[in-house]
């Protein structure tokens, strides 16, 4: 068999399920080709299953579709206007009980005075290195 056969093989069967798949859509056809379409029974399988899959869809479509004015009870209501109205009052409640309990800032009791007039002495050196020009300390201009 080329490959040639084999994607005619391939395209016929592709075709022969396109058929039933026309058949179950209710789209017009050929009769010779259904008939031969039927002649196999993995074709006939396919069209059994095709059938029983729309006709699960068609009755998931028929569910009565849910309203938003039947799901909004005078209960469910009155629930989230009274979770509403607690929230209200708890906030109110907790603002007011701060601020009777809020105290003013006590008086500083430390006092820090700086002042800037004098100026204190340095401390006695603990050490004291001299340094000798040409002995120990040599000057280079420009460096640092």
């Amino acid at each position: 068999m080329t490959p040639d056969e084999h994607r005619e093989i391939v395209r016929s069967d592709d075709e022969l399920y396109l058929v039933v798949g026309a058949l179950a859509d209710g789209e017009a056809l050929d009769p010779v080709t259904l008939r031969a379409a039927l002649e196999d029974p993995a074709i006939r399988d396919y069209l059994v299953d095709l059938i029983a899959l729309r006709q699960a869809v068609r009755t998931v479509s028929e569910l009565p579709a849910a309203r938003w004015r039947e799901r909004g009870s005078f209960r469910s209501r009155v629930g989230w206007l009274s979770a509403a109205a607690a929230i209200v009052i708890s906030l109110t409640g907790g603002y007011f009980a701060g601020q009777r309990t809020v105290q003013a800032a006590p008086a500083p009791i430390v006092e820090t005075v700086v002042h800037l007039g004098n100026a204190g002495a340095a401390p006695k050196p603990t050490r004291v290195i001299s340094l000798r020009p040409g002995v120990n300390w040599t000057e280079t201009a420009g460096a640092q």
